[in-house]
């Protein structure tokens, strides 16, 4: 905190990249959309023109999710086969087996598989599982031999199917997946397989509408009983959009397959990501990385979901901060983790009162900060900017009590990792009061502030997603502290404080691309942090200046404030809730601080000075301060 002044400008230089907590990793299960070549590596299916073993004509949507979420992934962290059914399919006494090409695993024994490697998941790793249309195609010949039957036959099958995909989704989450995507089947009636009858478009139809159906309420069940995000990515409207709006998504084909088509197989790759099906049922790479961007800005925009609130309360601290300084001037004294000199008096045991000749005063004051949050777990970080400005008044109402009100603004922008942004405007009030006893003092403040936000987050197709929700903050602060005067020029002071945040935002529903719009609940953001420290300063007087030299070293501490949730919605899978859990602040950190106050008239001080954190698990930072005040 800094003195009252005229004018203040901070500078914050991270000392720490943004990316600096744990990453997040990317693990990937299910069939051939997920397959990188592990079916290749195999049995050498598919062969050439088939990219690398995948069965695409380039990288598959996985493979590009890390570029776009900053996940990390390695080829040996994808254990998904083509042609993998969700789990063994026996119809009327038949065993179908678990692939639908054959001896290969099945989903059920991929993860059964990772699991007997001693294979598990961090909290903060993201997990995919895509699949069941592989189960369809089995199902659907089955139709083909018993048409007869083909309403119990979809029925049943759908029934089976899902049932064997919440298990597996199921197992992964017993394996410690916390973030889970699970993509719901596009119409396969409008895949070139299906496409070429109206029989068989509806057969299609039939079991992925009936799987997209039923899929949210099993994800919405599996959340509710073991709290692990669920995001279903919607590629049933994804690929509907694209058959309706080709040119939007960069098609001039969307109903037949590249591979049989030899202008298409046989031209470059641009012209082959034309075509929105590279065989008869897999996408393109092209479309491939459509549902990337899709999965991905879904996932970033979850994430983000924390941060204006954590914004908010840095605002709301900010403010704090002004009032503390108009306090530290009023008592002359070094408190916590700065130091003032006042008018030329030395701030000793013997001036820690405020001076009773002046019984009310006017004030304005002022800063400006930047800084960086790490992201932490499934919470993504940022980096701000912000500013701050008060104006305000206080009273001596004895000579050991003064108090008074301030009114400000805050204002501040972050930059989210892996993008996006958010804006705060706050209008803020504030009272506080200064009670000395001889060398003790004791610094009490409370505030409120009414928040505008600005949310702005990355869509696919141009524009972005937004929101401007609104919010309330509140805050209490209290230290006190003792002033030790060793010598006529040299003074040690210790300090403790309490300091009290609540930054709540009110429930909003984004606007946008429906695909990626959430509807989120009220939600309330709390911390309680202690802090200590120990100040030395000196003072020196020049000619008709005085001089005055602090050095400072304490610490912070989170108290309380963990753990608090808020839920929302994809708001085109209203029935799937999600749950985002605010990060904790580091149990301790240190503070460190230098810096220099000069007098310049019996009015006018400058001050400069250093401040940096230490041993602060979510990045450090670095505070250079610079500020005027006057006295009216």
């Amino acid at each position: 905190m800094r003195k009252a002044t005229l004018f203040a400008a901070t500078a914050m230089l991270t000392l720490s990249t943004a990316h600096a907590a744990a990453a997040q990793s990317l693990y990937a299960f299910g069939d051939s959309l997920s397959d990188n070549g592990n079916l290749f590596k195999l049995i050498g299916y598919p062969p050439p023109p088939y990219y690398q073993g995948h069965f695409s004509n380039g990288p598959i949507w996985v493979e590009y999710l890390p570029g776009l979420t900053g996940l990390n992934f390695t080829p040996g962290q994808d254990y998904a086969y083509g042609g993998a059914f969700t789990g063994n399919i026996t119809v009327d006494g038949v065993d179908y087996g678990n692939n639908l090409l054959g001896a290969a695993p099945g989903i059920n024994t991929e993860i059964a598989s990772f699991t007997a490697a001693g294979g598990h998941f961090n909290a903060s790793d993201v997990v995919t599982l895509w699949g069941g249309a592989n189960n369809y195609f089995q199902y659907a010949e089955i139709v083909e031999a018993d048409p007869a039957n083909a309403v119990s036959l979809v029925t049943n099958g759908v029934a089976s199917t899902i049932t064997q995909l919440t298990a597996d989704t199921h197992a992964l989450i017993n394996l410690g997946a916390r973030t889970l995507i699970v993509p719901n089947l596009p119409n396969l009636g409008s895949t070139p397989n299906f496409n070429t009858s109206a029989l068989a478009t509806e057969l299609g139809n039939a079991f992925s509408t009936a799987h997209d159906e039923a899929l949210p309420v099993q994800m919405a069940m599996l959340h509710g009983q073991t709290g692990a995000n669920i995001i279903v990515v919607n590629t049933q409207q994804l690929l509907a959009n694209a058959i309706a709006h080709p040119s939007a998504y960069g098609f001039t084909n969307v109903t037949d397959e590249c591979l049989t088509t030899p202008a298409c197989v046989n031209g470059s790759a641009a012209t082959q990501n034309t075509y929105l099906f590279w065989d008869d049922v897999h996408p393109t790479t092209h479309a491939q990385l459509l549902v990337a961007e899709y999965a991905a800005a879904s996932l970033n925009g979850f994430e983000a979901l924390s941060v204006p609130a954590r914004l908010g309360t840095s605002d709301q601290q900010n403010f704090d901060a002004l009032l503390s300084s108009r306090m530290d001037t009023l008592h002359a004294a070094g408190t916590g983790f700065t130091y003032n000199v006042d008018a030329g008096n030395f701030a000793g045991p013997t001036n820690t009162s405020t001076d009773p000749a002046q019984k009310f005063s006017l004030y304005i004051t002022g800063s400006g900060s930047f800084g960086a949050r790490n992201n932490q777990g499934a919470n993504l970080g940022y980096t701000d900017n912000g500013t701050a400005v008060a104006f305000g008044g206080d009273y001596q109402f004895t000579p050991t009590l003064r108090a008074g009100v301030a009114v400000g603004i805050t204002q501040d922008h972050a930059n989210v990792n892996e993008g996006g942004s958010v804006d705060d405007n706050g209008t803020n009030v504030g009272v506080y009061a200064l009670a000395t006893r001889g060398p003790f003092y004791t610094e009490i403040s409370g505030a409120f502030g009414s928040n505008t936000y600005k949310i702005k987050h990355n869509a696919v197709l141009g524009g972005n997603i937004y929101a401007k929700p609104k919010g309330d903050s509140y805050s209490a602060n209290l230290t006190a502290g003792y002033v030790f005067g060793i010598t006529p020029n040299l003074s040690l002071t210790p300090s403790a404080g309490l300091g009290y945040t609540n930054a709540g935002l009110n429930g909003y529903t984004e606007s946008g691309d429906p695909l990626l719009t959430q509807q989120v609940e009220n939600q309330g953001y709390q911390q309680v942090l202690g802090q200590a420290g120990l100040e030395a300063a000196t003072i020196l007087h020049i000619g008709g200046a005085a001089l005055s030299s602090y050095a400072s070293a304490g610490m912070q501490a989170r108290l309380t404030g963990a753990n608090s949730q808020f839920s929302s919605v994809f708001t085109d899978e209203p029935l799937v809730p999600l749950t985002t859990t605010y990060p904790m602040e580091p149990v301790a950190w240190a503070l460190l601080g230098a810096g220099i106050n000069a007098i310049i008239t019996p009015q006018l001080v400058g001050s400069a000075g250093l401040q940096a954190t230490a041993f602060k698990a979510n990045g450090n930072d670095l505070t250079v301060s610079g500020a005027l005040s006057y006295r009216f």
